[in-house]
């Protein structure tokens, strides 16, 4: 397990294939995802991974999904839960994520605990795919 600091954005693997990315009250903006993109393809080196973004808000949410989509992160990306735990987040994200497609199961949250569980089911879900076709 591991567990780095990019700006006061802590990335930590909390299981194996499980990594939290917790943005704490720091705004997302695309230059700090674009650094935790950076040092998370560094860190992963292909290995396939769920993730739980922790974040309280995020300013330009499209130039956020340009990089994501750009950074080839469906590769080792197994699903990705979006934890906002403020109600307006919550539906500024859902308003953004009904326009947006994803190459991986991404879900929003507002229970840390059932966004877990979710990841931990599609953890379990890749691993057969993973063996035949890895």
């Amino acid at each position: 397990m591991w567990r780095f600091d990019i700006g006061g954005v802590i990335v930590t693997e909390v299981e194996p294939q499980l990594v939290v990315v917790d943005y704490g009250t720091a705004l997302v903006t695309p230059e700090r995802v674009r650094d935790v993109l950076d040092k998370a393809i560094e860190i992963w080196n292909g290995r396939r991974v769920t993730v739980l973004v922790k974040a309280a808000a995020a300013v330009d949410l499209r130039q956020i999904a340009a990089m994501e989509e750009e950074s080839a992160l469906e590769d080792f990306t197994i699903a990705v839960a979006i934890f906002l735990p403020s109600k307006v987040a919550q539906l500024l994200g859902n308003f953004f994520m009904k326009f947006r497609s994803s190459p991986y199961p991404l879900r929003q949250f507002s229970d840390e605990e059932k966004a877990l569980a979710w990841l931990r089911s599609h953890i379990a879900a890749d691993a057969p795919r993973h063996v035949m076709t890895g």
